[in-house]
C-alpha cells in the first residue's frame, strides 16, 4: 500500500474516532498516521501524532499501544541525532513491552532501534549487545518471524563493524530470505544488510543506492533524502 493511501486512511479514521469519542481507535489511528509521516520525512507532524498516540494509550492503560508509540518516538529521536531522548523512549517502551501481552512483537522492534541508536553513536559493541539481548528475549518470550526480521539489517551492520563477519553474514543471509517475501520494504532491508558485508566501497555504495531507490519507490517522501531512506528501514514494519 502506498504511503499516501495509508496517510489518507489514518487521517479519516482519526477524524472519525475523535468525533465519536472512540479513544482506542483514536490512539491506533494517530500512531499509524505518525508512522506514515515518520517514513515520509515529515518529522514535526510525526512527533505530534506519535505523542498523541502515546498519551491516548497511556490514558487507557493500553501498554502495547504506548510501547509501540514510544518505540516510534525513539526512532524519530535517532534520526534527529538525539540519542538521549531515544534511549529514554526505548527504556519506557521496553518496560511496557515485557509487562504487556505482545512482547514477541514489540521487543524485536525495540532492540533493533536500540542497536540503531548505538550505531549512530558509533558504538557498535553496544549495538551487538542489543541484538544479543533480543535473542535472549526471543528464547524467553517466543518469536514473530516478521518482527524478528527487522533485526537482521542492523545486526549485519553491527557485527560487521566489530569484525564478527560470520555473524554479520548470517544476519545478511536472513535479511535476504526476508527480501524474498514479495515487498519492496523487505527487499530494501535486504539491500541494507548486503551493504554491511559488501567486499568493497563500490559494492556497498551500490547496495545502499539500491535500498534508497527501493524505499523511495514506496515512500516518495517530500523532505527526506536518500540517506534517510536507508536509516529508516524498520519503520516499514507496520506496513508489511
Amino acid at each position: 500500500m502506498a504511503l499516501e493511501a495509508v496517510d489518507d486512511y489514518a487521517r479519516r479514521t482519526l477524524d472519525l474516532a475523535s468525533r465519536m469519542g472512540a479513544r482506542r481507535a483514536e490512539g491506533l489511528a494517530a500512531c499509524l498516521l505518525g508512522e506514515s509521516q515518520l517514513l515520509r520525512g515529515q518529522w514535526n507532524d510525526a512527533e505530534e501524532h506519535l505523542r498523541r498516540a502515546l498519551e491516548v494509550h497511556r490514558s487507557l492503560g493500553a501498554s502495547t499501544g504506548e510501547a509501540l508509540a514510544s518505540q516510534r518516538l525513539a526512532e524519530l529521536a535517532v534520526y534527529r541525532g538525539d540519542a538521549d531522548s531515544a534511549a529514554a523512549h526505548l527504556e519506557r517502551g521496553l518496560d511496557l513491552a515485557v509487562e504487556g501481552p505482545l512482547p514477541e512483537h514489540l521487543l524485536p522492534r525495540i532492540y533493533a532501534t536500540m542497536a540503531l541508536n548505538a550505531l549512530e553513536r558509533d558504538e557498535p559493541e553496544a549495538a551487538c549487545a542489543a541484538i544479543e539481548a533480543a535473542e535472549l528475549a526471543a528464547a524467553h518470550y517466543g518469536t514473530c518471524p516478521p518482527c524478528e526480521a527487522l533485526l537482521h539489517p542492523v545486526a549485519a551492520e553491527a557485527y560487521a563493524a566489530v569484525g564478527a563477519l560470520e555473524r554479520a553474514r548470517s544476519h545478511a543471509a536472513a535479511a535476504a530470505e526476508a527480501g524474498s517475501w514479495g515487498s519492496d520494504a523487505w527487499r530494501a532491508m535486504a539491500a541494507v544488510a548486503q551493504a554491511a558485508i559488501a567486499p568493497s566501497k563500490a559494492e556497498r555504495a551500490n547496495r545502499m543506492a539500491e535500498a534508497a531507490e527501493t524505499f523511495a519507490r514506496q515512500a516518495a517522501p517530500a523532505e527526506a533524502g536518500a540517506h534517510d531512506f536507508v536509516k529508516v528501514y524498520d519503520v516499514f514494519s507496520k506496513l508489511l
